[in-house]
């Protein structure tokens, strides 16, 4: 099926969404529901939902900063999702965790709605500031019109550790290419 490119976003953010696409293609295919935790502007879970339209979506968020609102979406408090137990395939955490006050229990009520996790998440390169990586994000928000003054970087060992302690184990791991200027390197997790 031929991917679909939407007009709606600036074409740069749309271009690299969409490139994304190919590769996440094969996590995706198969899968009948999906539930995006921290969903944000909502814009990469829309697009993926216009490319995999047979796929059932529901979003959520404490806030609502959505810039697309096609999909069912639920303000929630940070803490207990308001579903079922495995009630979906995935859920999906893009750029989610390091805004969280408590991404332990984010990542808890992740598992506990859904048979497999997604985690997308960037970490600062060796060497990096951590203050100037602190700015950049906040900067790169503002760009976005988000206002999120949370931010709290992991680093690859960190997430990892997290991910062992909610009892959930990396099945497969990819990079994602890097677009920006940040000094960041950006990987998709999926987790069972």
């Amino acid at each position: 099926m031929p991917l679909i490119r939407l007009t709606v976003v600036s074409k740069s953010l749309e271009d690299i969404i969409f490139d994304l696409l190919e590769l996440f293609r094969p996590h995706i295919e198969g899968i009948d529901s999906v539930l995006d935790v921290g969903t944000g502007t909502s814009l990469p879970i829309h697009i993926i939902a216009e490319n995999f339209p047979k796929v059932r979506y529901n979003t959520v968020d404490v806030v609502d900063i959505r810039k697309r609102k096609k999909l069912p979406f639920v303000i929630y408090d940070g803490k207990n999702l308001p579903f079922d137990n495995l009630e979906f395939d995935v859920s999906i955490l893009n750029e989610t965790l390091h805004h969280c006050e408590d991404p332990e229990s984010v990542l808890i009520e992740a598992r506990r709605v859904a048979k497999s996790i997604y985690v997308i998440e960037h970490f600062p390169n060796p060497n990096t500031n951590i203050n100037e990586l602190v700015k950049t994000e906040i900067n790169a928000l503002i760009n976005f019109d988000i206002n999120c003054q949370i931010y709290k970087p992991f680093t690859e060992h960190s997430l990892y550790l997290l991910f062992e302690k909610v009892g959930l184990k990396v099945w497969d791991k990819i990079e994602i290419p890097y677009y920006g200027n940040r000094e960041i390197r950006k990987y998709f997790f999926k987790l069972k």
